[in-house]
């Protein structure tokens, strides 16, 4: 049997020869092929990390705390206050047998209480066994934040934050949203 011979390396073409391609879009193709950074979806990071956070008011302020930390959301119910505790301690409630104590989180931030009306929520949040309650004015819902939309407190360029309880910034509607650091309030 004889040798076959030898292919020689042919241009590339469409698979269908009769209806051939644009040429500009066959190239951006091969371009494309050869160096995928320039794909369309070069704007987007696969390996970027994404979060769900609890998205709240106090007032007229935005806040959020990451969900992984959030326990349950409930109803303002009575509560026990506790002498010689600073203003934002409003006292302890009984959840379910647990006692937990709960705060004021717009007067902890050093805004005004939160008023308790219709909408006025007690957010609990566990970490390590430790629970605390956080009173807020309403819980609105949950957001879907990636780690480019959330600027770290040393760098925001909407507000500089130096205090340990901001974990960012995020910016999903006009406002900005500020974020909790949740461990930081349990402690």
């Amino acid at each position: 049997a004889a040798p076959a011979p030898i292919a020689r390396a042919a241009p590339i073409l469409p698979a269908n020869a009769a209806n051939p391609v644009r040429p500009g879009s066959w190239q951006e193709l091969q371009a494309q092929a050869l160096n995928p950074a320039s794909s369309p979806r070069e704007h987007r990071r696969a390996n970027e990390r994404t979060s769900r956070w609890l998205r709240m008011r106090c007032g007229s302020q935005a806040y959020a705390l990451e969900l992984l930390k959030v326990q349950e959301v409930v109803l303002p119910v009575p509560l026990l206050p506790l002498r010689g505790t600073p203003a934002a301690m409003l006292g302890i409630m009984n959840l379910r047998g647990q006692v937990v104590p709960v705060m004021d989180l717009g007067t902890h931030l050093g805004a005004g209480p939160a008023v308790d009306d219709a909408n006025t929520r007690i957010v609990v949040l566990e970490e390590n066994g430790e629970t605390m309650g956080l009173r807020v004015s309403a819980v609105e819902d949950v957001a879907n934040l990636t780690d480019s939309q959330i600027e770290p407190p040393d760098t925001a360029r909407i507000c500089q934050i130096s205090n340990d309880l901001f974990r960012g910034v995020a910016r999903i509607s006009a406002q900005p949203m500020i974020l909790l650091d949740a461990t930081q309030l349990l402690n």
